[in-house]
């Protein structure tokens, strides 16, 4: 008898053991449906999450395809040829000048002229640094930053530097500043698809390096500008012929960021070679 009651419960107590393992793995197997259809939702917006992250860089790329050709640095701080005669505004003396020949942005210093001579308080003016003759041509200058008047005397100016280029320093003379817009556009290439005299050409007077040569980003100035119907943002191919009797060849594309009236400041866009002095630009 005793081994039959032993039997008896060690069957009562098998059945309690099968049934929660059985229950066990009924949730088990619920829990596993769940994470499975939770990878499938996660899969699909993972893959919605791509496509639609695909479309926006191909918005994009679209979208880079044109940026600012001509920046602020080009339209205030680039080299021009100065065919005029000399500005009457000049920076005559500044505030620190013991200390120091070059200003930096709010410094301060003094003008040659004042209330008398028609100036008057929050003018905007733009600095330029005069240089050296270029024959027949004009004098090769820099733009130095715009600078702004604070104060005003009988027959002189006390202005402050809004935002330089470097150094501006005494003896800069100063200009009206002019706001300017870019242009908004993209690097039209180069090739030789363009023929001699099938429209305006002009060539390279001067390079803005302390080389002979220039690459893409380099400021240079060309022979031709307003007179002969250049306008700022017009994009010009860039030649070199070796010899006159040689055919000559496409080496870069250069985007014009200033006129002046038969002068033109441009930007090199790119290059496959270096530009050279004397290297000629044609209107695509």
């Amino acid at each position: 008898m005793l081994t039959a009651k032993k039997n008896q419960n060690y069957n009562r107590l098998k059945v309690k053991e099968i049934i929660p393992r059985g229950v066990k793995m009924k949730k088990a197997f619920f829990n596993y449906c769940l994470f499975f259809a939770f990878l499938t939702l996660a899969a699909v917006f993972c893959q919605s999450g791509l496509v639609a992250q695909e479309n926006q860089v191909q918005k994009a790329k679209i979208f880079a395809e044109e940026y600012p050709l001509i920046s602020d640095s080009d339209m205030y701080c680039s080299i021009l040829i100065w065919d005029q005669a000399l500005p009457e505004l000049k920076i005559v003396g500044s505030e620190r000048e013991e200390e120091r020949a070059m200003m930096v942005d709010s410094d301060t210093f003094y003008v040659n002229k004042g209330r008398e001579e028609g100036l008057e308080i929050g003018q905007m003016f733009l600095a330029i640094d005069i240089g050296p003759l270029l024959p027949k041509m004009g004098y090769v200058s820099q733009k130095k930053g715009k600078v702004r008047i604070i104060r005003l005397e009988d027959h002189m100016s006390v202005a402050k530097v809004e935002k330089s280029c470097g150094d501006v320093r005494v003896g800069n003379y100063l200009i009206p500043f002019k706001e300017k817009e870019t242009v908004i556009g993209k690097d039209r290439g180069y090739d030789n698809s363009l023929k001699p005299g099938e429209s305006l050409e002009g060539k390279v007077i001067y390079l803005d390096t302390d080389f002979n040569i220039a690459s893409s980003g380099h400021w240079a100035l060309i022979n031709i500008g307003e007179n002969q119907g250049i306008k700022t943002g017009q994009q010009m191919t860039i030649f070199r012929q070796k010899k006159p009797n040689f055919p000559r060849e496409a080496i870069g594309n250069l985007v014009v960021i200033d006129t002046q009236k038969n002068t033109s400041t441009v930007r090199i866009l790119s290059a496959r070679e270096a530009v050279e002095k004397g290297d000629i630009v044609q209107v695509k």
